[in-house]
């Protein structure tokens, strides 16, 4: 059985789902998905390209998104991760 490959939003390096943190949008918040089961469209993130991922607007192009998207509860995650 071949391994899930993704993609990171913000450096676009392809690698194994297990090292990327699957994230979706709620209500105009980037939201963890540790688990991989929350509903919706999902984004996949180093958790180290955070930084990259806001300054280019990675999370407004993942989740075709016009919105100005809060990222505090994603960063509130990694930080204790």
């Amino acid at each position: 059985m071949a391994i899930p490959i993704r993609s990171c939003i913000a450096c676009r390096k392809a690698t194994n789902w297990r090292e990327l943190l699957r994230v979706v949008m709620i209500e105009g918040q980037v939201i963890p998905d540790p688990d991989r089961r929350k509903g919706g469209r999902g984004a996949w993130l180093h958790p180290n390209c955070l930084d990259v991922a806001k300054n280019r607007r990675s999370f407004n192009r993942a989740f075709r998104s016009d919105l100005n998207l809060s990222t505090e509860m994603l960063e509130k995650f990694i930080a204790l991760n």
